[in-house]
């Protein structure tokens, strides 16, 4: 059977596929960086969880060995996510950049991505409750792993809503101050867009929790494709 003709674009922007975590919904990522053909790359961060190498699975050594093929072809940048403990050894296996911010120029729009965690200040503020508030987010998400639990408690929490609201604001003041055209994050696993002063924003999700997201930008032209 011939292979499925790829769609060309020119990039492709991903986060929060949190290797390590059960839930990841590593088929989905991997078709998902084998339908297109881009000339770059961007994982906007927290792309594994910590250092907790045994909990990486076969498919989720298949998505960093894809990952480092990938960056034999084009450019791969990682954006630095608060999870990415593991990001600096990694990414020297896997032959790619890692940064904490990353800007870019397409046809007449300039881009800026960002993980988007800078701009949390419950996280700064709070780090011993946020980091309970992973882990026990973390474990209803085993418990009930349909996510539905977990995701009417993530849109009925007011501290959430904030943060995520947090995280827009701080992105936009920033793509301002930088005269940037459009402004892509993740963190908040929240999918989401805003605009204010000519500048777009764009967060493109989780990938262990649907619905999932990803951005694909072809010369001026961008897209949020959301999927199930």
């Amino acid at each position: 059977m011939a292979q499925a003709q790829k769609i060309i674009i020119d990039t492709l922007i991903i986060s929060d596929i949190h290797l390590g975590d059960r839930l990841t919904r590593c088929r989905r990522v991997l078709e998902i960086l084998n339908s297109y053909s881009y000339k770059r790359l961007i994982l906007n961060g927290d792309i594994i969880n910590g250092l907790q190498f045994k909990r990486l699975h076969a498919e989720h050594w298949e998505i960093l060995s894809r990952l480092r093929i990938l960056s034999k072809h084009c450019e791969v940048i990682w954006l630095h996510g608060n999870h990415d403990a593991a990001a600096g050894i990694l990414s020297r296996l896997l032959g790619i950049t890692v940064r904490n911010k990353y800007v870019w120029q397409l046809a007449d729009k300039k881009f800026l991505a960002i993980h988007g965690h800078q701009f949390d200040r419950f996280l700064h503020n709070n780090i011993i409750i946020s980091h309970v508030a992973f882990f026990f987010y973390d474990w209803l998400k085993y418990f009930n792993q349909d996510g539905y639990i977990a995701r009417q408690i993530k849109e009925r929490s007011q501290t959430w809503k904030r943060n995520s609201l947090e995280v827009a604001k701080g992105a936009l003041r920033l793509g301002r101050s930088m005269g940037v055209d459009y402004v892509f994050c993740g963190h908040t696993h929240i999918i989401d867009t805003a605009e204010n002063g000519g500048v777009k924003y764009y967060n493109t999700g989780s990938w262990v929790e649907r619905p999932s997201a990803f951005v694909t930008i072809i010369g001026s032209e961008v897209k949020l494709v959301q999927i199930d």
